[in-house]
């Protein structure tokens, strides 16, 4: 049974970080939800949005904030979307790698949210640094924090996850390839879902300078100098990389950008480090 809960034929993902970074159970995730403003109906047409992951207490607001820039939540426009494309960064420094996984469901408070297997796969085939293996997404939280919004969103949505780890231009190239060769086609009901901070940093003044020159840099599409300021260590944002991918990758490249709010949030993280959220939303 093991880690996934059933047999090798249907594999879980459990939560990790639930009753830790969010509610555990349904009627408390829900109410939270909705605490944080999460209306049904409202919200304009985004492609992509970029959300954060840390404990709801600290980013679950801006999360939503992400969540309501989408269309049609909670009414019949929900069916538009039938699968999130969820990216999220690998907190463990020395995992390099860019990692779909090949369980079936990742499990939720709000219920199971099946894995589109089929279009990992095709993701997967398109470049040799790319990896199914799920060992990766058992311990990261980075997509997992988002999943309870896209359950509540898109009740009947399917998910692709991918972890990012690491910071290589090649790797950044790859998987930008693989996203424009397979996603293109399929962009009128896909939503993307880029989960990161926006900085870190032990200086909250550094913090928010670097916090603005990403969102700016987001907003401009200019992938190059974000990719290189990623790789230079200029921009510390955790999912730096893999936003650097969808930007290089095109998909976005006729979007206007929207961002919430106009000063980055600013929390304070593990060991005194200051953390800035922020939400941009990519639409049409």
């Amino acid at each position: 049974m093991g880690q996934f809960g059933l047999s090798a034929k249907e594999k879980i993902r459990s939560p990790v970080v639930a009753g830790l970074f969010y509610p555990e159970e349904k009627r408390a995730a829900e109410s939270r939800l909705r605490s944080f403003g999460l209306k049904k109906g409202a919200g304009t047409h985004a492609l992509a949005i970029v959300a954060p992951h840390g404990a709801w207490d600290l980013s679950g607001e801006v999360a939503a904030a992400a969540f309501s820039a989408v269309p049609g939540m909670g009414n019949p426009r929900n069916e538009d979307i039938i699968r999130v494309v969820i990216l999220g960064p690998i907190h463990v420094l020395d995992e390099e790698g860019i990692f779909f996984s090949d369980s079936h469901f990742f499990r939720t408070p709000l219920g199971r949210i099946p894995v589109d297997i089929e279009l990992s796969e095709e993701l997967a085939s398109c470049s040799t640094y790319f990896e199914i293996n799920d060992i990766p997404h058992l311990k990261e939280h980075s997509v997992e924090v988002l999943l309870p919004f896209v359950k509540f969103c898109f009740p009947h949505a399917s998910i692709i996850p991918i972890l990012i780890g690491g910071i290589k231009p090649s790797r950044i190239s790859a998987l930008a390839r693989a996203l424009r060769i397979i996603l293109e086609p399929l962009m009128g009901n896909t939503l993307l879902v880029m989960s990161t901070g926006l900085s870190k940093s032990h200086d909250e003044k550094n913090a928010v300078a670097q916090a603005e020159e990403f969102v700016r840099l987001l907003q401009e599409k200019d992938q190059e100098t974000l990719t290189a300021a990623i790789y230079d260590r200029r921009i510390s944002a955790c999912g730096g990389a893999l936003t650097a991918a969808v930007l290089q990758s095109g998909l976005l490249h006729n979007t206007r950008t929207s961002v919430m709010p106009d000063i980055p949030v600013i929390a304070r993280g593990d060991e005194g480090q200051i953390v800035c959220y922020g939400v941009v939303c990519f639409v049409e």
